[in-house]
């Protein structure tokens, strides 16, 4: 058994496809069918069976996968500690984000890349569950998270506010703030893409129903419907385009914040994954 045979495992087992694993690991898709093949052969049982659907775990491949992935974290993290130990940093982080936090993130990330060229840095993007459930799961090393998280060391990434959003001619817009019931007679569209929890509690606490008429998963989809005057809708401070014409952000009353943290699971971070936590924390701003 080795590295290679077990990131192939694990690369399949995440990516859903051998074709998909070879190119995030920039391997031909034979290579990495080898490679699985040769630890399927060692164990002398099957871990991942194909079908239309994809690449599938099998009920043993299941039980291991946490096995290889944490058997391969570590192999990381020696490369990573030894290389650190002689002045340098590389490897890999898996960095998971939600939307709104694309434009506070990428410009530190850009920033560390500068910084640690050596470092290479993936980030995945997905909804306010399926962010959780990526750190929690420890498929990711640092991920985007709203607060508070008193089950994860953080640092502060951004404060943030939930905003009402409405078409730009809608009696609503010249308010100075509305409340979840000024908005309650409309056309609700919820943002699906990761605010989807945020919302509904807003609701909870104010004791409205939401029922909303469309849920929307792509910001600028929504935003654009709401131009067109199809309805109305609450979304992050961070992720409303004011630039746009034909629609207008009013603040709620009483006001939402919203904290942004940077997150990990792992209270023995490797170095690059302590370097950028550190590099956020200071907010550092590069002038190279």
């Amino acid at each position: 058994m080795n590295l290679a045979q077990l990131r192939a495992f694990a690369g399949v087992a995440h990516a859903g496809s051998v074709s998909d694993a070879a190119l995030e690991f920039g391997l031909t898709q034979s290579a990495v069918s080898h490679a699985l093949a040769s630890l399927e052969r060692e164990l002398g049982a099957r871990l991942i069976v194909r079908d239309r659907a994809g690449c599938q775990l099998t009920e043993l491949g299941t039980r291991l996968l946490p096995d290889a992935v944490e058997a391969l974290r570590h192999a990381d993290r020696i490369a990573e500690t030894a290389a650190a130990e002689s002045g340098l940093h590389q490897g890999r982080l898996r960095v998971g984000i939600i939307a709104s936090a694309a434009g506070v993130l990428m410009p530190l990330i850009a920033q560390f890349r500068h910084r640690y060229p050596g470092v290479t840095v993936a980030v995945f993007e997905g909804t306010d569950q399926e962010v959780s459930d990526w750190i929690a799961h420890r498929t990711v090393d640092l991920a985007v998270v709203t607060g508070p998280r008193p089950d994860l060391r953080t640092v502060p990434l951004a404060n943030d506010e939930m905003l009402a959003v409405v078409p730009s001619g809608h009696q609503l817009a010249s308010r100075d703030d509305v409340t979840v019931a000024d908005l309650a007679g409309e056309p609700f569209l919820l943002s699906a893409g990761g605010c989807e929890p945020a919302i509904r509690r807003i609701h909870e606490q104010h004791r409205i129903p939401l029922a909303p008429a469309s849920r929307v998963t792509d910001m600028a989809t929504l935003l654009a419907m709401v131009r067109e005057g199809l309805g109305v809708s609450i979304i992050p401070a961070l992720s409303a385009d004011t630039s746009r014409d034909g629609i207008t952000v009013v603040p709620l009353r009483p006001r939402v914040p919203r904290t942004l943290l940077l997150g990990t699971k792992d209270a023995d971070l490797t170095p690059a994954a302590r370097a950028l936590l550190s590099h956020v924390l200071a907010g550092s701003h590069d002038p190279r």
